[in-house]
């Protein structure tokens, strides 16, 4: 299995909301960093996401291959997520991938992109945040 399989695999997994078949991929200490949901586990993260939007999808239009250690890969994402209310919320950034190679599973993954219209839309269909104390990035923004 190759780097881009993996994620290819991930991004297919998102669309079926499949939550074990995601766990599969990644280690059993990896961690998923987001502007929304801060730092979380991979399980909570994604338990979270699937059970507050209907639908998803998922692409990834450009990939950068990171070649130092740990390796990792960077993509270009636009996600679409159907929430409550009927609300579409259409994220556009980037996703970095740390991949443990001897593994082949993610060690970690790092969302970047702007949440003030995510935030304004779970406010107004009712979705509380998620109930991670540390948001992602928190050192940077004090």
């Amino acid at each position: 299995m190759t780097m881009i399989s993996l994620c290819e695999q991930y991004q297919e997994a998102l669309g079926r909301k499949d939550l074990t078949f995601v766990l599969g991929l990644f280690t059993d200490d990896a961690v998923i960093r987001a502007p929304v949901s801060g730092t979380a586990n991979v399980k909570d993260f994604h338990a979270y996401i699937f059970s507050n939007t209907k639908r998803t999808a998922m692409r990834f239009p450009n990939v950068i291959r990171r070649r130092d250690v740990p390796p990792a890969i960077t993509m270009q994402f636009s996600y679409t997520l159907a929430i409550e209310g009927g609300h579409i919320v259409v994220l556009d950034g980037v996703a970095n991938f740390e991949i443990d190679e001897r593994a082949m599973k993610f060690k970690s993954l790092t969302f970047v992109y702007d949440p003030a219209e995510v935030r304004q839309l779970m406010a107004e269909a009712g979705i509380a945040p998620p109930d991670h104390p540390e948001p992602a990035f928190a050192q940077h923004v004090r």
